[in-house]
């Protein structure tokens, strides 16, 4: 598509699409071997739609989507917190627009702050140079995570889960832990690191029945992401496979994905900002520090 008609079509659909902020969490088990890499993906196909993608990245230094790109960030949503760096210097701009904000340690001083830094906090959020459409929670691995707390839980919940028998051990643990401390009971699975959509769907199949029976928790199949060489090539040059290969077997699972996300319909917890997300989430996490 030329350039003067793709920006036409943004600004089309941004006029026409005042739902609200999209909010999306992705999550694995212990080790979250595939996570990174499936969050920086997802978000690279649907900045190709279109979308205006921020990744709130919880994972510390070294890991997470920051660390997939080969980046090491100076800053943290806890300069922004401590106001030594402005929001928009703290953000790391990655490949196809995609906007990046690391919050590990800023995420665990949201509970400390006095009632006029939250609102300063707030505001500050509220005010981003950039637009965002669509916030992709990139959690820590096998966590419950700081970002999933009552009245802030995400639209969606994403599970990832391997093929292996231990990743699909790791990531019902996760289901498990996620319903028994949120009461969380509708989650979507996407199954990486498998030959086909059959295998997927065989993994699916068990787990969905385990947790039906077990946890009354229903999962949905989002779908799979094939092994693929051309994946893990695109992963050791630090860009997303849909931009390094776009005709490679697993970037066309990424679109097929990001096209499913953008149909979900919205839900309640969609917010209109990430203001309303800082919101929220500082909201949710006083009852949250009274219990421990």
């Amino acid at each position: 598509m030329p350039k003067v008609m793709r920006d036409q079509a943004d600004g089309l659909r941004r006029l026409l699409d005042r739902q609200g902020m999209r909010i999306v969490r992705l999550s694995s088990g212990a080790g979250g071997r595939g996570k990174a890499g499936a969050v920086l993906n997802l978000a690279a196909a649907l900045a190709e739609l279109g979308r205006d993608v921020l990744i709130l990245d919880e994972n510390p230094a070294g890991h997470g989507v920051t660390a997939e790109l080969g980046l090491n960030p100076r800053f943290d949503l806890d300069d922004v917190i401590r106001r030594r760096r402005d929001l928009d210097e703290v953000l790391v701009r990655g490949p196809e627009g995609i906007l990046i904000l690391p919050i590990a340690r800023g995420a665990s001083s949201l509970t400390q702050l006095a009632v006029r830094d939250q609102q300063w906090l707030v505001e500050r959020c509220s005010r981003l140079s950039s637009p965002v459409d669509t916030l992709l929670v990139d959690t820590d691995a096998g966590s419950a995570s700081a970002l999933l707390w009552p009245g802030i839980a995400a639209q969606e919940v994403i599970v990832l889960a391997g093929g292996s028998a231990e990743a699909i051990t790791s990531g019902y643990s996760l289901i498990k832990r996620l319903n028994a401390e949120f009461g969380r009971r509708e989650f979507r699975l996407l199954v990486s690191e498998v030959s086909g959509e059959p295998e997927a769907r065989q993994i699916f199949a068990t787990m969905a029945g385990v947790a039906r029976r077990y946890l009354q928790v229903s999962l949905d199949f989002m779908g799979h992401v094939p092994a693929d060489a051309q994946l893990k090539q695109a992963a050791r040059l630090r860009v997303p496979v849909v931009s390094a290969f776009p005709s490679a077997a697993a970037a066309g699972s990424f679109r097929n994905l990001a096209l499913s996300i953008t149909g979900w319909p919205h839900a309640q917890e969609d917010g209109s900002g990430l203001g309303e997300f800082m919101r929220r989430l500082i909201d949710s996490s006083r009852p949250r520090a009274v219990a421990a």
